[in-house]
């Protein structure tokens, strides 16, 4: 039921890498909501522009912070992670649908960066899990 726990066993090592993993999903995710998420004619918005970068902010911060904790031996539940992460990446997946289907308008870095940091975040989580 709970986060990444760091044993001194052998797989100590997998825990920290898992941690790391999500630290930089979730820091990728928090900064990507500031840079721009699409650009038409040169000109480009961010997510904090519309509103919606407060979700992928806020999302990325909690996984951020979860991995952190793991990293530190103080694992959060699990759960906190994997909320953190559906919000922020749905919210940037749907916004990357939004932008992708108008045309002329093209995908910014922001929102590169946030899809990869969703997938990085993924994989921290993936990895973090107990092992029954």
């Amino acid at each position: 039921l709970f986060g990444p726990q760091l044993p001194e066993g052998e797989d100590s090592m997998d825990k920290k890498q898992a941690a790391l993993l999500t630290v930089i999903g979730g820091a990728a995710l928090a900064i990507g909501s500031f840079l721009p998420w699409g650009e038409i004619f040169g000109i480009s918005a961010s997510g904090m522009d519309g509103g919606d970068g407060w979700f992928t902010l806020i999302g990325g911060v909690v996984v951020a912070v979860a991995g952190y904790m793991a990293w530190s031996g103080k694992p959060l539940p699990m759960w906190v992670g994997w909320v953190g992460l559906v919000v922020g990446a749905g919210v940037a997946i749907m916004n990357y649908f939004d932008i992708s289907g108008v045309e002329g308008l093209s995908v910014g870095m922001g929102m590169w960066l946030m899809l990869a940091g969703s997938v990085l975040g993924i994989v921290g989580l993936l990895m973090g899990r107990k092992k029954a």
